[in-house]
Order: C-alpha cells, then sequence, then structure tokens
C-alpha cells in the first residue's frame, strides 16, 4: 500500500519562477541567466547548497541554516514564493522533444517504508545520508521529490487525465523541455485517488535512496527524543511505463600505476576482452556487454558465464559484476560507497564526464554499463536484494524548487 497525502507547497510566483527554478539539477537556470543586476539567485543555490559550501564545523553549519531560514522568509515575505492556502495533490509531466512523463506529486507516509511497503534496490553514501538528514532537521525543507514507482493503474490514469483536462495548468522550461503542474484540490477526488493508492500492493522506490534513508533515521531520532517527528516525504509516483533509465558509468582513478599484463590477465579470468573496431566508443546496449577505456583505447569485455551463473537476480546484473569480479578484487575498492578512487557518472551527458575525467587523469580507467530495465530493477528489489550505489540513472529529475514541501 501506499499511504499518500495531500499538502500545502511552497511553490514560486511566476513573475520569478524563471529565476528561482532550475530546469534540471544542475544545469543553467531557465532564464539561461541569473547573473545579470537585480537577478534572484536559483532556489537550489539559495535554500541548499549554500549549506555544503560552509565550513563543516557547529558554528559554520548553525550559520549556513540560520540564512537559509532568513532567506526562505525572506522570499514568502517579498512574495518571490507564494505558500498555498489550501492542500492538494499535484499531477506532474515532464515534456521533452521525443517523449513525455506523467505522474502523481504528493507526501508519503514514512510507515510505508518501515512497514515494508516500499522496496528498495540500491545501497547508499552514508556521508551523503548523514548530510541529508542534517539538513531536514535544521531546515525543514524538501526542494524535490524522491521518485516511486507501481504498475500502471487504470484509476489513477483517469484522474491523471481528467486533472490535465480541467485544471489550471503552470508552466515552467526552455527549449530543452516544459515542466508542466495541475493541482487537484477537489475533496472527492483527493479521496478516491488516495484510496487507490492504499490499495496498490507494493511500490518501488526508483530514485532517492539517501533522501529516504536519511528522512526515515531523522524521523527516528527524533521520535527518541521525543521530539514531533517529520513522518512524510515529497514523492513522485510514476507507473513503470514512464520511467526512462539511462546508462551508469564507472571511472576508476588508481592510486598506483597499473600494469597492463597483469591487468588484463585478472580480467582475463572473468571477461572476454575485444577491441573496439575503429576505436570506437562503447556504450552497451545488452545486458552482458561491458565497454572499457584505458590508455587511448576502447574494449568491449563480455563477461564469461562463472562470473554471474547460479548468482543471485542483483549479482546477475552488470553493475554487480563489475563490483564483484572488477572493482573489488583487482582495484581493491570493497566499499564502492566511500572510496574516493571511484567515480560514478550517468545521464545524457555521461560519456562528456568520462571524457573530461580521462582527460583530467590520463591513468583513469572507464567502465561503461548497459542501463537496466524497470523489469531488472523490480526484480532485485522483489527478492531483497541490493545493487552497488549508482547503479541506476532514472529520469525525471525533477527540478529543486518547482514544487517546496516544508514540515512546520
Amino acid at each position: 500500500m501506499a499511504n499518500i497525502q495531500a499538502f500545502r507547497a511552497i511553490r514560486p510566483n511566476p513573475l520569478y519562477a524563471d529565476q528561482l527554478v532550475f530546469t534540471t539539477p544542475q544545469a543553467e537556470s531557465v532564464s539561461g541567466d541569473y547573473t545579470k543586476e537585480g537577478a534572484l539567485k536559483p532556489l537550489k543555490t539559495l535554500l541548499e547548497t549554500g549549506a555544503r559550501q560552509r565550513p563543516e564545523t557547529p558554528e559554520g553549519q548553525a550559520m549556513a541554516y540560520q540564512d537559509i531560514k532568513e532567506t526562505l522568509q525572506y522570499l514568502l515575505g517579498k512574495e518571490r514564493l507564494w505558500h498555498e492556502q489550501t492542500p492538494g495533490i499535484y499531477v506532474y509531466e515532464v515534456v521533452h522533444q521525443m517523449y513525455r512523463q506523467t505522474g502523481i506529486w504528493a507526501l508519503t507516509s514514512l510507515e510505508n517504508y518501515k512497514d515494508g511497503d516500499i522496496k528498495i534496490h540500491e545501497l547508499t553514501f552514508a556521508d551523503s545520508v548523514r548530510r541529508l538528514k542534517n539538513y531536514r532537521e535544521n531546515t525543514g525543507l524538501e526542494g524535490s521529490p524522491i521518485l516511486l514507482t507501481y504498475p500502471p493503474d487504470v484509476t489513477i490514469n483517469r484522474i491523471i487525465a481528467e486533472a490535465r483536462a480541467n485544471a489550471p495548468m503552470t508552466v515552467l522550461g526552455n527549449p530543452h523541455g516544459l515542466h508542466q503542474l495541475w493541482k487537484i484540490e477537489d475533496p472527492a477526488v483527493l479521496q478516491q485517488l488516495t484510496a487507490t493508492f492504499d490499495r496498490i500492493r507494493m511500490v518501488y522506490l526508483a530514485d532517492g535512496h539517501h533522501r529516504l534513508e536519511s528522512a526515515v533515521n531523522l524521523a527516528v531520532a527524533q521520535r527518541a527524543k521525543s521530539l514531533p517527528a517529520y513522518g512524510s516525504l515529497s514523492s513522485l509516483y510514476m507507473a513503470t511505463d514512464q520511467l526512462r533509465i539511462q546508462e551508469y558509468d564507472r571511472v576508476v582513478i588508481p592510486d598506483a600505476p597499473i600494469i597492463k599484463t597483469t591487468f588484463f590477465e585478472q580480467l582475463n579470468k572473468y571477461f572476454e576482452l575485444h577491441k573496439s573496431p575503429g576505436n570506437q566508443q562503447v556504450q552497451p546496449r545488452e545486458l552482458h556487454l561491458l565497454g572499457m577505456y584505458y590508455a587511448g583505447n576502447w574494449y568491449q569485455l563480455i563477461p564469461r558465464p562463472a562470473a554471474y551463473i547460479h548468482k543471485g537476480a542483483a549479482d546477475n546484473l552488470d553493475a554487480a559484476i563489475l563490483q564483484n569480479q572488477v572493482l573489488g578484487p583487482v582495484f581493491g575498492i570493497d566499499d564502492p560507497k566511500t572510496d574516493p578512487r571511484l567515480k560514478c557518472v550517468g545521464g545524457e551527458t555521461a560519456m562528456e564526464e568520462i571524457t573530461a575525467i580521462c582527460q583530467l587523469h590520463p591513468e583513469a580507467i572507464a567502465f561503461t554499463l548497459c542501463p537496466l530495465t524497470v523489469e531488472q530493477l523490480t526484480a532485485v528489489a522483489d527478492a531483497g536484494e541490493i545493487l552497488p550505489p549508482k547503479s541506476t540513472w532514472i529520469d525525471p529529475k525533477v527540478p529543486y524548487g518547482l514544487l517546496l514541501h516544508r514540515h512546520l
């Protein structure tokens, strides 16, 4: 089941939204220029990343969080942001040139995770969880939702279609894509929507493992201190047929020179190695084919059956094969969550980032992986197994600040 709730969102005044909201998490603002005189910085900078730029001392972090609180109050007081008077649940849609994705944006009770109704599939980085927990505790803010997925449902699809046809629409975007919102406020529709989600047997966490874990940890700590607990989390629900999963690749920056003959002997134990024809970049599009960039050359790596046969759902996938047969035994990267030698890059700019890292570190070795399918992701979660961190890059990536939720 999924216990969803309406909420009073904080959202940008449309007159200022083009300055306050990024179109993607790491991109230019919608207007393309927020440095001009009198322009506002994006909300992600004003309300989130500022804390990371302060020293991680009690004093430094206290000042950062105080600045965030004061900035939020200033933006609300000057009506750069609006705090909606009535709670609602939202239909969210991102439109790209070749596709669109549509889902339901609401709050989710953290009890769903405690009760086992939200299944996860990926490990987390402990330091990221710690930082997110501190941010949540000291600001009460959620600037973007976690992403959950569920089997397509006829009733939910009908409610989405009716909202898109009848409710007022808010649009924000640029030539790269549009972000659209419709608010559902009618009590009868909200009741039907929450009841329908309540009947869904299982939902899966697609993106946001760090945010979910940090939220759960904080709620446990707050209850242990007899404090009011932040018991819900901003969530975007998209049916499995709406998700898009892209590759999430790996780059190793060795801390000692690599001897090619020894390295290739180690790889040959579990992989067939082939030079890429014409030294073309290798971006796999099928399971059990990996790419490798080493010393200026691209290779195809085909796992031998011994690398994955008779193993679980997670260990059969290429991210786990790479970790279990290469990153761990060859490079000694036994904890990918904390090892500084390992870089993870994903999404549409993955190959550009790999090129940049390898130019900066000529000794670096890149491994490219085939994107997971939704079926593989849910199979791992259903089996109660876990993939290495950063195994999936799942779209959409919702812009920070499109809808904010604040725990009071």
